[in-house]
């Protein structure tokens, strides 16, 4: 008699999981399982995902899936969100700081308690100064690109990436950091915001100093993934700085962005 009930089993070994598609909430294709990590306690805590070309891996947090038959359905964070995440060396061993990296860098997704990272409200008023159509540096204001960054302490952090803009009130509002990689332990391009107006700029060397953090704090700041910057990653930025309001740049004709 054929066993009209037979269909997934209740319990699956690790390995059976391997090669199923991971799917975005409209059923495209993203990746593909690679691995199931299991913690001390025997729950599984992470997906490792492989996708694009050359192939990365990822983790995502299994409780950011939906287990589906035959697939894994990643929630409404979806698609757009894997390439910004940091690749995972699966020949390197997980521990507990690396997972504590994870969820201070990248809280939208590894942090189960920062629910106002993944809230859709506020306004991203601050794009990349490419993206302000229509403005430009200020004549006169020097272009931060390129300029080395050190923390309060005279360690070297990274590099000034690019310069972030608010168009309505023609202000830079912030350098984003290409961070030096031996600051953290995680393998990717981070990235991190520093308010212009706490960054002392020393022109004769192309130098740019932070006020208040160390480069090591600097470098445990949330990470930048590119585009518009969310409300929840400039409040975090703000915290971490002790800003209880955005105070005024001291030397204005410096932050300026003017009509093209």
């Amino acid at each position: 008699m054929i066993d009209t009930n037979a269909g997934l089993p209740e319990i699956f070994r690790t390995r059976e999981f391997v090669g199923w598609e991971v799917v975005d909430a409209d059923g495209e294709k993203v990746g593909a399982v690679a691995d199931l990590l299991i913690d001390a306690t025997g729950r599984v805590r992470f997906v490792d995902v492989e996708f694009g070309f050359p192939r990365k891996h990822v983790l995502l947090p299994q409780d950011r899936m939906e287990w589906g038959e035959r697939r894994l359905v990643v929630d409404a964070w979806g698609r757009g969100g894997f390439p910004t995440l940091p690749p995972y060396d699966p020949s390197r061993p997980l521990d507990g700081s690396m997972v504590a990296e994870l969820r201070r860098a990248f809280p939208a997704v590894y942090d189960p308690d920062a629910d106002d990272w993944r809230a859709s409200g506020g306004e991203n008023r601050v794009v990349p100064l490419p993206d302000a159509k229509g403005f430009r540096l200020e004549k006169g204001s020097p272009d931060l690109r390129g300029w080395n960054v050190f923390g309060a302490d005279g360690e070297r952090v990274g590099v000034v990436s690019q310069l972030l803009v608010d168009p309505t009130a023609m202000k830079i509002r912030y350098a984003a950091v290409d961070v030096h990689e031996d600051l953290f332990r995680l393998r990717d391009d981070r990235h991190v915001l520093i308010p212009l107006e706490l960054i002392e700029l020393k022109e004769r060397g192309n130098d740019a100093w932070v006020e208040r953090l160390s480069a090591a704090e600097v470098a445990a700041l949330p990470a930048y993934t590119g585009g518009s910057v969310p409300p929840a990653l400039e409040m975090a930025v703000q915290r971490a700085f002790g800003e209880t309001s955005r105070p005024q740049l001291a030397r204005p004709e410096r932050g300026d962005i003017e009509p093209v």
